[in-house]
């Protein structure tokens, strides 16, 4: 049997843990995986929507199983309408610390900052306004007619070095 690490994205409709994990415990439960650790990780926004859903109740576990049956974890998550999506990694290497280590939830270190809407990007401060992009630089947005002064100069040497180049 190997160690393994898993996050679980589920559903977050329901407010009561041990009723939302009830799926991920039942399939952990048909591959005889002994469970090691089964926290709540966190409650956050998806970047996209998935399956319908924009928020998602994320399970981190670690489990010992025998390597035949990630293959039918996977394929269970898959058919599940429950879970959202799942990664399991190898975690043979996994210190006790690393396992026990406190999550978000439970540190109080929830991103609370990523619930409010998508276009409410704040207030500027201190640093004004901006302005139209040719402004901003010489380069941007320059026609020929409009080159610098120094660029002619350069223009007129230069045939004088390719005069020179001739006589050769």
């Amino acid at each position: 049997m190997k160690t393994y690490e898993a996050m679980f994205l589920l559903d977050a409709g329901n407010p009561d843990f041990e009723a939302a994990s009830q799926p991920v415990r039942q399939i952990l439960t048909r591959i005889n995986a002994e469970i090691i650790s089964f926290k709540q990780w966190d409650e956050r926004r998806l970047a996209y929507e998935m399956k319908g859903r924009k928020r998602a109740l994320y399970i981190l576990t670690y489990f010992k199983a025998n390597p035949l049956e990630i293959h039918n974890l996977e394929h269970d998550v898959q058919i599940s309408e429950l879970i959202l999506r799942a990664q399991v990694l190898s975690a043979d290497d996994a210190t006790p610390e690393q396992i026990n280590a406190p999550t978000p939830h439970e540190t109080g270190a929830s991103r609370h900052w990523d619930d409010r809407r998508d276009d409410d990007r704040g207030d500027r401060g201190d640093r004004g306004d901006r302005y139209p992009r040719r402004d901003r630089g010489e380069s941007y947005g320059r026609r020929e007619s409009e080159a610098p002064a120094s660029a002619p100069a350069a223009e007129a040497a230069a045939p004088e070095a390719a005069e020179g180049a001739d006589k050769d």
